[in-house]
């Protein structure tokens, strides 16, 4: 079974395959690719603006009317519909939907493109229920190529920030698959381990940091706490909710240089570019050893923000730094220094 990124790549090449289904009944073209109707970020995840008056249609109306599009290939009407069910089941959640859903991914005669699509309104749904069904799934006897639908749904589940917010409440559930004893299938945790970083509840990311320092006590067999450990030391730098800076900070100061879980948080921290997570690197930077030189460089080099990098000037000139650290830090603030610079010259060159 293929890792997460060997998923990816299956799954785009299914997704081109998709571009040849041709046109509905309207004569609307096919959509090009039947995963991913949502823009994933805050700004374009807006929910939907519903229909007003005393005619707006029941979450099951909808439903009805998802299924109808599915089945005469009405693919431009389909991302339509299914937003505005997806906001209907975030508000009010109800199982009668989602067993019709997964009523119909049990169908063998469905399908490939539509169970496709009902996967990813499972994915962009991003609920509790909906996550729910998306694990019962993986652990049913499923094709190769739904299974692989299936597991890229779970890795993506974190991503649509609906509502402008991180979705912690999809932790828990992800954390109890990962100490699932029974899941062992690589590309199974490797979906997990991205779900719980991109969810970035702080539980769940001190659980992936345990996984990496080999903290965590368990019976699983040696080869299964082997991946774990790589899966987790990949999917920690994927953390970006602020949510999690602190625990990302602790294992900083709490790890010896150069240990996995050490690099997992330093790397993850100097992703986010903001101030709080600069902070962190900044507060280990003022007792780091002489060794640390190189990690702390790498990780300024990172953080594309000059605004980020203010702790870091602030920093400069601590007593218990070491040569090299300071070395390190002076480099930083000078550079931020001379953006600064230039950014004021361009801002006055622009106004004249």
């Amino acid at each position: 079974m293929p890792g997460i990124d060997g998923l990816q790549t299956q799954h785009a090449s299914f997704i081109r395959q998709q571009t040849q289904l041709g046109t509905g009944r309207s004569g609307n073209p096919g959509v090009a690719a039947p995963l991913g109707w949502q823009k994933r970020n805050p700004v374009h995840n807006a929910a939907p603006t519903p229909v007003k008056g005393p005619q707006q249609p029941s979450a099951m109306q909808r439903w009805q009317a998802l299924e109808t599009l599915l089945f005469q290939s009405e693919f431009q009407q389909i991302p339509i519909m299914a937003a505005l069910l997806a906001e209907d089941l975030r508000l009010h959640p109800d199982p009668d939907i989602y067993q019709n859903i997964t009523g119909l991914l049990m169908q063998p005669e469905l399908s490939l493109a539509i169970k496709a699509i009902l996967l990813d309104f499972l994915s962009e749904t991003a609920t509790p229920e909906a996550l729910s069904q998306l694990l019962d799934l993986a652990k049913q006897e499923l094709q190769s190529s739904l299974y692989i639908l299936v597991l890229q749904a779970i890795s993506r589940i974190g991503d649509n920030r609906w509502h402008g917010q991180f979705h912690e409440e999809l932790s828990p559930a992800l954390e109890a698959a990962w100490t699932d004893p029974e899941a062992t299938d690589p590309a199974l945790l490797a979906a997990l381990g991205k779900a719980i970083a991109v969810v970035g509840a702080p539980q769940g990311v001190g659980q992936l940091l345990l996984t990496v320092s080999g903290s965590t006590k368990n019976t699983e067999p040696e080869a299964t706490n082997r991946i774990k450990q790589e899966v987790a030391f990949k999917a920690v730098p994927q953390v970006r909710n602020p949510a999690a800076i602190k625990v990302l900070g602790a294992s900083l100061r709490q790890e010896p240089v150069g240990a996995p879980a050490f690099e997992a948080s330093g790397n993850a921290l100097a992703a986010m570019s903001s101030v709080a997570a600069t902070q962190q690197i900044a507060d280990w930077a003022k007792d780091a050893p002489p060794e640390g030189a190189r990690n702390l460089e790498g990780w300024l080099g990172k953080i594309d923000d000059e605004q980020a990098l203010a702790p870091i000037s602030a920093a400069q000139n601590q007593s218990t730094q070491s040569p090299e650290i300071k070395m390190v830090i002076h480099k930083a603030a000078a550079n931020r220094d001379n953006l600064n610079g230039a950014l004021s010259a361009a801002s006055v060159i622009e106004k004249n």
